[in-house]
């Protein structure tokens, strides 16, 4: 992504642009007006100049920008509550055949505990 910026006289707008005159008189004030000079840098003729942009997005950026949409589109709509699903488990809970892996859930806590024991440790 390539960006282009210019003030209301069309004139690069950088740093220097807003250089303090408080220094007038100073060598700081000269060096400020010297690199001023020597980067092109003019004082923007209103105070309140328009800016304008160029900005330029790649396909690749583009292609990334449309598929998070259509994510966030499909998040968007997708329901709080999978309804179905919680009526599956409450049929099969009601019917005794919904059973817990005990085991998975203790691999789980610990693979969780572990995480954040680690990212503790890196901060």
């Amino acid at each position: 992504m390539t960006t282009n910026r210019v003030n209301h006289a069309n004139t690069p707008i950088g740093p220097l642009s807003t250089q303090s005159t408080s220094l007038q008189g100073t060598a700081e004030t000269a060096k400020a007006e010297e690199a001023k000079a020597l980067f092109g840098v003019k004082a923007p003729t209103k105070k309140t100049a328009a800016t304008n942009y160029d900005v330029n997005i790649s396909t690749s950026g583009k292609e990334r920008a449309e598929a998070f949409s259509k994510a966030l589109d499909i998040a968007r709509k997708t329901p709080d509550v999978r309804a179905d699903r919680v009526a599956d488990l409450k049929q099969r809970i009601a019917a005794g055949k919904y059973h817990v892996d005990s085991g998975k859930i203790a691999d789980g806590m610990l693979r969780e505990a572990v995480k954040d024991h680690l990212a503790e440790s890196e901060r």
